[in-house]
């Protein structure tokens, strides 16, 4: 005859086989739960950390690009006293002229009149009107944009003025004077806040009457409007 010790272990058994695998299975599942935890808060890392590495590889690039910049400046022999400020194009409007707006303003120095200038020492135009933290430059494009200039070559001085945003024209060549097409032409410095050997553009074509006085060049800008991301203004 079976104890009443092996009667309850026999009875018991089935039950405690029962629980037995219910609570394997409950740690198995509690497991594979923390798993999925451990993987998704994993997993929320790296999503952080390539966000900071994209982040940290945009600044490298930004640095890189200004660096590039500053690098194009000091190949063309720039003088150490001429003092710039680097700065972006962040806002163009065709509807209100030859505008673009950049991100710095006057507290960074800039006021009105001053000359924007790309790396290349190319003539952009000049600060038209200034923020505390952004500008507006008119480009030498516009119609309403003038500057004393000067034949690189022939030295014949004369204005430049936009012609609705297309090409650039020299006017105020005294007619007894030969403009060469082809040549450059470069600020002459007489405005002031502009100063002098900028880049302004080629002579592509000269038309002259004989009954004016004055003869007029046309120029082929050189610089590139349509790809301009930075400028430089010049403080002094």
């Amino acid at each position: 005859m079976a104890s009443p010790k092996n009667v309850i272990y026999f009875i018991s058994s089935p039950f405690l086989k029962f629980f037995q695998q219910t609570s394997n299975k409950i740690y198995g599942t509690f497991n594979f739960l923390l798993t999925i935890k451990d993987l998704s808060r994993e997993n929320y890392s790296l999503r952080e950390e390539n966000k900071n590495l994209l982040q940290e590889n945009a600044i490298l690039k930004e640095a890189d690009r200004e660096n590039e910049l500053l690098r194009e400046r000091l190949a063309l022999g720039e003088p150490i006293a001429r003092q710039l400020v680097l700065a972006d194009v962040v806002g163009l409007n065709p509807q209100l002229g030859q505008y673009f707006l950049i991100n710095k303003g006057s507290a960074d120095g800039l006021a009105p009149d001053l000359a924007v200038v790309s790396a290349n020492n190319f003539l952009i135009g000049k600060v038209a009107e200034v923020g505390s933290r952004s500008a507006k430059v008119i480009l030498i494009l516009d119609s309403n944009y003038s500057v004393n200039a000067i034949t690189q070559q022939t030295q014949i001085n004369g204005i430049i003025r936009g012609s609705h945003g297309l090409v650039l024209n020299m006017e105020m060549i005294p007619g007894d004077q030969k403009v060469d097409s082809g040549e450059m032409v470069l600020t002459s410095g007489l405005n002031g806040s502009i100063p002098k050997d900028l880049i302004i553009g080629r002579v592509v074509e000269v038309t002259k009457k004989e009954s004016e006085i004055f003869q007029k060049a046309t120029l082929r800008p050189a610089a590139d409007f349509k790809k301009i991301e930075s400028v430089f203004i010049i403080l002094k």
